[in-house]
Order: structure tokens, then sequence, then C-alpha cells
């Protein structure tokens, strides 16, 4: 999709509109990102579940971008939802949205700081690059009659241990249905998700860039996003390998199918994602998002999820910015940075 009609001025006199931050229309959009879990327990009272409209997100979003305002969290939301109904070309358009949006309004786009103040911008960009981590496995994979699955759901019936005195329930996803989808795939999809996420990969380096010039050492860490999405490329990569959409051998000249294993000219099996010692920062990271997307599909109510996407932002954070990260109050924070000599931040303006 073209996104550049959604980057055009609102007008002359004012090319970035208005600020929407208190309307009716960032309401009705929140309510329709808001969806339910359907893994809590209703009790007596079983009532339908509430579902996100996607569609109609974007389709918001697009006619308040293109006739009302310039925002910032118009376009993450846009790009989240594009992410969760075309795939990794949604995410790829979602970021390059967002990217233009800062290069090209950034003295004039919503919200605008306080007095110089660019927290909330900041905020912003921080939910958003958290946000990557969950939407790079969540995006659609596989279509056609057996299923439309994304990574996340990949992950999760990985991990599935089914026993005779605990039998699988009959609609649960296996690594079977899931490959069924993947052989039922076009080639030239796969190819497409293929060369969107690699995309996504550049694009991300160039607003990095942009942000760092504006910001500087104030702005949010890319790291975590730039790793998610390479992984989630990884993935990609051996699954387009497995139906034969893209050329090339899995790493150790092997191909690598869904349940994560290598088979090598032998027909042993080799080490996959999930197997064999850790090896490198890349690998380790790689596996908590495999937890936290497990845990996001299987048990979307529990904290591990959170916690495991925590771990992995917090491991690109050098030591002064995690200190700030999770002591809020000033004066704690003074003593643990003296305690361990760690230099406060100093004002550019002093």
């Amino acid at each position: 999709m073209n996104t550049d009609e959604l980057l055009q001025p609102i007008s002359d006199a004012a090319p970035s509109g208005e600020d929407l931050s208190f309307s009716a229309e960032f309401d009705q959009i929140a309510e329709m990102r808001r969806e339910d879990d359907p893994t809590l327990d209703q009790g007596e009272w079983v009532t339908a579940l509430k579902v996100a409209d996607w569609p109609g997100v974007v389709d918001r979003c697009s006619e308040l971008l293109r006739s009302k305002s310039k925002d910032l969290r118009l376009a993450m939301w846009w790009a989240e939802a594009a992410t969760l109904t075309r795939g990794y070309a949604g995410l790829r358009d979602g970021i390059a949205l967002c990217a233009d949006l800062c290069e090209r309004y950034w003295d004039t786009f919503y919200p605008q700081p306080e007095d110089g103040d660019q927290e909330q911008r900041i905020g912003n960009l921080g939910w958003f690059l958290g946000r990557l981590g969950p939407l790079s496995t969540s995006a659609p994979v596989t279509k056609g009659r057996a299923g439309t699955y994304s990574l996340q759901q990949m992950f999760a019936a990985r991990a599935l241990q089914p026993s005779p005195d605990k039998p699988l329930p009959e609609d649960a996803l296996t690594l079977d249905k899931f490959n069924r989808a993947l052989r039922e795939t076009p080639k030239d999809d796969l190819r497409a998700s293929v060369a969107a996420l690699e995309a996504s990969l550049q694009l991300i380096n160039g607003w990095q860039g942009l942000v760092d010039s504006k910001l500087g050492a104030d702005g949010p860490s890319f790291v975590s996003a730039r790793e998610a999405l390479a992984s989630a490329l990884h993935e990609l990569q051996r699954l387009a390998r497995e139906a034969g959409a893209i050329s090339g051998a899995a790493a150790g000249g092997a191909e690598a199918g869904a349940d994560g294993t290598a088979q090598g000219a032998a027909g042993g099996v080799s080490g996959g994602v999930t197997g064999g010692p850790l090896r490198s920062r890349e690998q380790a990271l790689g596996q908590l998002r495999e937890v936290a997307a497990f845990f996001r599909a299987t048990e979307p109510h529990s904290p591990v999820a959170y916690l495991a996407d925590k771990a992995v932002q917090w491991g690109d954070m050098p030591l002064h910015l995690w200190l700030r990260a999770v002591l809020k109050d000033a004066g704690a924070l003074a003593h643990v940075e003296e305690l361990l000599g760690v230099e406060p931040p100093r004002d550019p303006n002093a």
C-alpha cells in the first residue's frame, strides 16, 4: 500500500492539523483495538467475547491521518492493525509510515513537546518498539484451507506435549496442521513475506538514525526491536526454505522445518532453535522471545510473557538507563548511582 497519501499536509496553515489527544475519535479507536482474553473464565455469565476490529482501525486511522491530524499514535496504531491484517507487508508499510511521519513533520506532529520536554513522544516510541516484538511473530504467515497461522502459533504448537492420559483438544494446532497450511501457502506469498520483513529491518535502521539525531541519548533503544525482527526473519526464512519458496541451505547445510530441528544428509536430527547449548547473546535473547511468544499464545493472562519481553528489553540497556527505568524515586536513584559509581547524565543546557 502507498502510504504517501496519508502523509500529505492537512492544510497550508496547519500541516499537522489538530491535536486529537482527548477526542472521541481516539476513544473510538481504543474501543476498536480492545479485545477480550478468550482464556479467562467467565463464570456463570457467559457472553460473546469482544474481538478487535483491526480492519476498522486501519480505515479510521487512515481517515484521521489524511484529514485531521498528523499524530504519531495514529501511525503506530495503523502499523499494528496493518500487520495483523496484512502480515509482514503491513508491518513494512507501518514502519515506513511512522518513520516518514517523523522525518517530514518532526517539528509539528502530535503529541507536541511540553515546554521542550519530549517525554510523551519518547514514551510513544518506546511503546511501539516494544510492540514490534509480539507483532513480528503475530503476523499471519500461512494461508489456505488448512488455516491462517503465525510464527507465534507455530511456537505454541512446537511446545505441545500430548500424552495418552491427556490428549490434545480436537481444535488444537499441531505441527502437522501448521506444516499442512505452510505447504498450501503460495510460494510467491512466502517470498513476499520474507522480502517485506527484510525491508522492515532496513527501515528500522533508518528510523533509528533519525530519532537518534533528534533525541540523542534520551531516545529509546531500537536494539530489542531490531533483534526481534531479525529473529522472526530467521524463522520465516527457515519455513520458506522448507516450503521450497526460497533457495539456500539452513544453518549447518541442512534444511529445517516448523519443529525447529534440522535434517542432515544422513537423516539425523541436529539441534534446532530450541535445542543445544546457547552459543551467542542473540540466540539467548531469541529463546527468551520464544518463551514470551509461547505464553502469550497459550496463557495470555500469565505474567511470564510480559516478564520475558521485559528481560529482552533490559538486556539491551546500559546500567544507567536501566536504573532510571526501574527506579522512579529520585532520592533512591541518586543513592544507588552513588553506591555503584554510576555517573548521572549531564544536562546539556547546564
